[in-house]
């Protein structure tokens, strides 16, 4: 079962906090992950989306769904996003399917990429 979007954001944003107050190695990773997702020679969107493939082949569900309301945020036509996600399973097999099920769930309870084509 997927979770909601806003219950995603908030544990995500718990959990950020916590490694926050535990060192300065998780800032520093934090602000190293935000400046490689920064606009430059390839658009946000686009990075968003490897970031999505990437995420799918490591069997990050978490991130999974964070790059999805990234590219949701991003207004990623679903089309693309769907794209990507083929790109995911030829590059990591079958093994990635039960995570896909989980990341179509999760899309479609976003608004922008939840228009339920999947």
């Amino acid at each position: 079962m997927t979770p909601s979007p806003e219950a995603f954001r908030r544990a995500r944003a718990d959990g950020n906090e916590r490694l926050r107050g535990s060192g300065s190695l998780f800032e520093s990773f934090f602000a190293l992950d935000g400046a490689a997702y920064a606009p430059g020679a390839l658009p946000v969107s686009v990075k968003e989306l490897l970031g999505l493939v990437v995420s799918v082949m490591k069997d990050c569900e978490e991130c999974v769904y964070y790059h999805l309301e990234r590219c949701d945020e991003e207004r990623v036509a679903r089309d693309q996003v769907v794209e990507a996600l083929q790109i995911a399973l030829i590059g990591g097999g079958s093994v990635t399917i039960p995570l896909l099920r989980r990341a179509v769930s999760y899309m479609e309870k976003l608004p922008n990429l939840g228009d339920g084509r999947a």
